[in-house]
């Protein structure tokens, strides 16, 4: 046994150095010799669960170097660095450089690598440096939902880790002419944990189990191939090297501090705020007065972890402090925000208090700006649209979801929004409140955009609100989501031309219709046909503390679930509530349950801060506020399934056919 940090350049002579001058020299030992076996499991930690904490993460700049010069240097993507230093990540990358030219890794690990798009250079590294590797695959993905997470089975590590699991083996052999040979076997799906250990103790090995040999692409998959026709079709966002529709798009706000800078009351959310800016400016004064100068590792063990007064989740609060700039609550930056679909919050969108607001500031400048995030009131007003796209899984449900104000990440999966305008570029210009109209706003499309399917449509009339509009239904077609899944799963969709005019304006009409329903959920009318029971006597109460749905006596988990009956509280039961309304799933569940889950009283843990929903319906001036949010998403399920179901079938322009 060796104390040491693995991951730490351990050549360094000061590296580590103690008393225990046996446990140094085997680490000097250890290092000298030519290791050929490396056996572990990895932990699964991209970051800590928490940035109060007093542990940070370690720093790694030779580990992180070699990450960014080979899997991020491949990477067809160059997602992230938060994702690429996650720690089974970094114990691949140093075992891997570790054995030298000839060896074995045994690893059982998170499997997210085999299958993500933002690892595909890690893969393409995998094959390039190892003669052999073998996959085990255990599955167990339980950050899916529905059907496809009955599939994955049981958690390999029971409560331990959501992440799907892989034993690997890596195989380095100087004296074999073949690299990038890969062999891959499953266990079947629905099986439990234990049923899961079981076949693992009957397989005893990979020489005993069967294995198919896989051919990556030239995306560097080994899974999900993509559709390669995608390729042929206009992306949804411009890039350096490739045109696009959007001029510019946007990332969802990233807080890393949402019980603090998110509520459902207006009062409760200014005193959190206030309450945390003056915690903030002692800490900025008592900086300032020890005359310190640290680095943003140390100022995160530096400030004081008081969680009842702050959260320091995040980075862009770290220059402001160590600037002596103190903060100043700003009532105007108060906005409402699209938290969760069908789940409004008011946000504080300060830049120090909130992790990333990304492009957010072009979409949205001002809080009088009428912008839509997917978000508008509808085709007559002359608002601002933007189109949410999730890009994670084939279980989300719909792709798409607008709304006409700040999305968090969250919103709609990993949420990317597309603008219809893009008046921050003209706040920079003018320092304007009034904009005008839209056609005197910066459009959020290039110059390409239009003409590209003008040229399809000669001599018909076509505005950028019709290719708006028609991008919002070509997404919500399930024909263009079943057979482009695996494209849309690892990268941003591309739009097809479709093959006549008269189709063209079918989807924008129908994305037209969408676009009302979402934007404006709550004008539309409640759902009547459900019954309403009242279980007391006398004037029922709408307050509410956590709907549910009710049970079904001998049955476990989401199957355990009655969704035709809704719980609200303890007075209301609805009864009669249309199983169809389920089937309008987005960002993985279906719109009611986000309703059923979100439209609550919470309580944080760490902060003890209180969000009451109710808090939200009072401001409203209307205490039934939410029961009539999920009868209006009964409405809003059932219209949009219908629209989606009326699409034409996706015929292919002859222009996006050709080579």
């Amino acid at each position: 046994m060796i104390w040491t940090d693995t991951f730490a350049n351990n050549r360094q002579s000061d590296i580590f150095s103690t008393t225990l001058s046996e446990n140094n020299a085997r680490l000097a030992e250890l290092n000298s010799q030519d290791i050929r076996i490396i056996i572990g499991n990895p932990p699964y930690s991209v970051g800590d669960e928490s940035r109060d904490s007093d542990n940070p993460n370690d720093d790694y700049p030779e580990l992180f170097n070699r990450i960014e010069t080979s899997y991020t240097a491949k990477s067809l993507k160059r997602g992230g660095k938060r994702a690429s230093r996650d720690s089974y990540k970094l114990a691949l990358r140093w075992a891997s450089d570790r054995l030298g030219k000839n060896g074995i890794i045994g690893f059982v690990t998170n499997a997210s690598w085999l299958d993500s798009a933002s690892d595909d250079g890690m893969r393409k590294c995998m094959a390039e440096e190892f003669n052999s590797i073998y996959v085990y695959h255990l599955k167990g993905n339980q950050r899916t939902s529905g059907e496809r997470s009955r599939q994955e089975g049981g958690k390999v590590f029971g409560e331990g880790s959501r992440a799907p699991v892989a034993i690997v083996f890596l195989v380095k052999n100087p004296e074999s002419s073949e690299h990038g040979k890969i062999y891959f076997h499953a266990v079947d799906d629905y099986l439990t944990r234990e049923e899961k250990l079981i076949t693992l103790k009957k397989d005893k090995s990979i020489v005993c189990c069967s294995m198919k040999q896989i051919f990556p692409d030239e995306n560097n998959d080994w899974f999900n191939f993509r559709e390669k026709s995608f390729k042929k079709y206009i992306r949804l966002g411009q890039e350096k090297t490739e045109k696009g529709l959007f001029k510019d798009y946007s990332g969802g706000v990233v807080t890393n501090k949402d019980s603090w800078v998110y509520n459902s009351s207006i009062q409760s959310l200014s005193f959190n705020v206030k309450k945390m800016i003056n915690f903030f400016n002692l800490e900025v004064k008592r900086y300032a007065s020890e005359n310190v100068k640290l680095s943003d590792k140390e100022l995160q063990s530096w400030v004081r972890k008081d969680l009842s007064s702050i959260s320091w989740g995040g980075n862009a609060w770290k220059s402001p402090l160590k600037q002596g700039r103190t903060q100043i609550f700003n009532q105007e930056l108060i906005r409402t925000s699209l938290y969760r679909p069908f789940f409004k919050q008011h946000y504080y969108s300060s830049k120090v208090f909130t992790h990333s607001l990304y492009s957010q500031p072009k979409i949205f400048p001002m809080r009088e700006t009428e912008n839509l995030v997917i978000c508008s009131s509808g085709v007559d007003k002359k608002d601002n649209l933007i189109i949410c796209i999730n890009q994670n899984s084939k279980d989300a449900g719909q792709i798409a979801l607008m709304t006409n104000h700040i999305a968090d990440l969250h919103f709609n999966g990993d949420t990317q929004c597309f603008p219809r305008w893009l008046p921050g570029e003209q706040t920079e210009k003018k320092d304007a409140l009034d904009f005008g109209e839209p056609d005197e706003m910066p459009s959020g499309f290039t110059k390409e955009a239009l003409p590209h399917f003008q040229e399809a449509y000669p001599g018909k009339a076509l505005t950028e609100d019709d290719l708006f509009y028609y991008i919002y239904g070509i997404l919500h077609s399930e024909d263009y989501r079943t057979r482009y899944a695996n494209n849309l799963m690892k990268e941003l969709p591309r739009i097809p031309r479709v093959a006549t005019y008269e189709q063209f304006i079918a989807f924008a009409e129908a994305g037209r219709k969408l676009a009302e329903l979402h934007v404006n959920f709550e004008n539309v009318q409640p759902y009547a046909g459900v019954k309403i029971e009242y279980t007391k006597e006398g004037a029922p109460s709408y307050r509410v503390t956590q709907m549910k749905w009710a049970k079904i006596k001998g049955k476990t988990g989401n199957a355990a679930k009655d969704k035709s009956t809704l719980i609200y509280n303890d007075w209301i039961t609805v009864k009669n509530v249309p199983l169809e309304a389920q089937e309008y799933v987005v960002n993985k569940k279906s719109a009611l349950d986000w309703v059923v889950e979100r439209a609550c009283v919470s309580i944080d843990k760490a902060s003890g801060i209180v969000n009451d929903f109710n808090d939200y319906a009072a401001e409203q001036g209307n205490e039934r506020y939410p029961m009539e949010l999920f009868l209006k998403v009964i409405t809003v399920s059932l219209e949009t399934m219908k629209i989606v179901r009326s699409l034409p079938p996706l015929e292919i322009h002859k222009l996006d056919m050709m080579e």
